[in-house]
């Protein structure tokens, strides 16, 4: 693919400071990435963001967007072909989400018809239902759910280009990790170039086609894809900055959607004591895996749980709470493995229902396939195969 943003000695320098904040930056991004800029704070990567959509303008630079120089653009007919998400999501808060998202829409004159169409589509696409959303206010939503209206907005006119800064870290830990797998679904959909800043290096490793690791002054110490910027670092900065426990975040790499599932033993609560211990009995399992109607996981129920009178089924077993979706990294299988009872994953989809299962064994045998040695690749600790041949 082409380069859809190219960066050529970008600069940015502030009065009264001796050293630039960004500092004749060179940068290509392709068609249809997602591309993460990142390092310690002050490295001036927000400043490279804004540059992109001219917030901030450049002291000195290039900007080009699908090949067109656009540093001397009108800066606000540049900002309508660029969505732009940040951290506090910024809705305008007296106007109603579907005020918020078909802001830009309006402002480039659709019809009415058009934008309510783009606006039930986006809110469809975000996972909100538009009859229910539509119409209220910001302060009426979750912190998540803002979120998911910024990102509509941002989309609304269907630019080739967002710029997304740090757009999930205000959220809890389990509302990020909810958006982050929403989001790279969307991605699947929609096909964006994406610049995306965070702090996080585990989020750009999750995140990202490729990752750009920033010194200060936006000098460039490694930009490549996550795999190769865990398995060879460029330099001691980038080693340092990724840490010491780079194997365990090559988790983060793959996604469990990527590995084979494992079948448990199910039974519906409406099936009936019976149905649930024959359930047990044919298989190598000690309990089984209660689903409700619309097969959504309730509750792992024992073998010895299901003798004894024919009573309520939700009522034995213990709460399944280990539950991931197919886009969640292995990282986050393994972390909520290890809080599950059982030692077992439950994998459900988009609606919460029941997709498998995946254990230890499973993701053990998952992250040693990646570590394996390509065929002409020596195993660790073995000759190279030119040198056998010459023996």
């Amino acid at each position: 693919m082409g380069a859809m943003i190219e960066l050529e000695g970008l600069s940015k320098r502030y009065p009264g400071q001796s050293a630039p904040a960004v500092d004749a930056l060179d940068l290509s991004i392709a068609e249809g990435e997602i591309v993460i800029l990142v390092g310690p704070s002050g490295c001036g990567k927000t400043t490279t963001l804004k540059m992109i959509n001219r917030i901030i303008e450049p002291t000195s630079g290039t900007i080009r967007l699908q090949g067109e120089d656009v540093t001397r653009a009108d800066p606000d007919q540049l900002r309508r072909r660029i969505g732009y998400v940040i951290q506090q999501v910024g809705l305008f808060p007296h106007q109603t989400i579907g005020r918020n998202i078909a802001a830009v829409p309006r402002l480039l004159g659709w019809q009415r018809h058009r934008i309510s169409e783009r606006l039930d589509e986006l809110l469809h696409l975000v996972g909100m239902d538009p009859a229910t959303y539509r119409d209220r206010f910001p302060k009426e939503l979750s912190g998540g759910q803002r979120q998911r209206v910024g990102v509509a907005r941002a989309l609304a006119a269907d630019p080739p280009v967002m710029l997304m800064d740090e757009p999930f870290g205000a959220l809890d830990p389990i509302s990020r990790e909810r958006l982050q797998n929403e989001f790279l679904r969307l991605q699947q959909e929609i096909g964006k170039t994406i610049v995306f800043v965070t702090h996080d290096i585990d989020e750009a490793i999750k995140m990202g086609d490729r990752i750009a690791i920033l010194r200060e002054g936006s000098a460039v110490a490694q930009y490549d894809t996550p795999e190769t910027v865990l398995a060879a670092p460029a330099d001691d900065f980038v080693r340092e900055f990724i840490g010491a426990d780079a194997a365990l975040k090559g988790l983060g790499l793959m996604q469990v959607r990527d590995v084979h599932l494992g079948q448990w033993p199910t039974a519906t609560t409406d099936g009936g004591r019976e149905a649930a211990l024959r359930a047990v009995q044919a298989s190598d399992r000690g309990s089984v895996l209660l689903l409700d109607r619309r097969r959504r996981p309730l509750r792992w129920v024992p073998a010895d749980e299901l003798a004894g009178p024919d009573d309520a089924l939700e009522r034995r077993g213990i709460k399944v709470r280990a539950v991931v979706e197919p886009t969640a990294t292995l990282a986050t299988a393994l972390e909520a493995m290890l809080g599950s009872v059982v030692g077992v994953v439950v994998v459900v989809d988009g609606s919460g229902a029941l997709l498998g299962t995946l254990d230890l064994r499973t993701l053990m045998a998952a992250v040693e396939a990646v570590r394996a040695p390509a065929p002409d690749e020596p195993a660790p600790g073995e000759p190279p195969a030119d040198e056998v041949a010459a023996r």
